[in-house]
């Protein structure tokens, strides 16, 4: 009896863990921000280093990020990696999230 108790209590930590729509949306809103300030800090960078500079490379940061969104939505397939570096039909972040929560679930 104690053990099925425990078991309904983790499953209600797991349902309420899920992320919101709008946190999602938010999140990949400031990660696109970002990586448009770290190209322009490249891009200057490049300028007064005669092209031999990188900035924003192995960002640690954007990786515990990214882990931690998808398992938050359960992106089983990488798709908000998809999103955010290739040319997708899913223009906005709501309609990735909407795709995730209905073929990843």
């Amino acid at each position: 009896m104690l053990e099925d108790a425990r078991v309904i209590a983790i499953e209600g930590v797991f349902k309420m863990s899920k992320l919101s729509k709008e946190s999602f949306c938010k999140a990949l809103a400031l990660i696109k921000e970002q990586e448009e300030i770290n190209e322009q800090f490249s891009n200057a960078l490049k300028l007064v280093g005669n092209g031999h500079f990188v900035f924003g490379v192995e960002n640690r940061y954007l990786e515990a990020l990214l882990l931690v969104l998808k398992e938050m939505v359960n992106d089983k397939y990488d798709y908000i990696g998809w999103w955010l570096y290739e040319e997708w039909c899913l223009k906005e972040p709501e309609a990735l999230y909407d795709f995730i929560v209905k073929e990843c679930q």
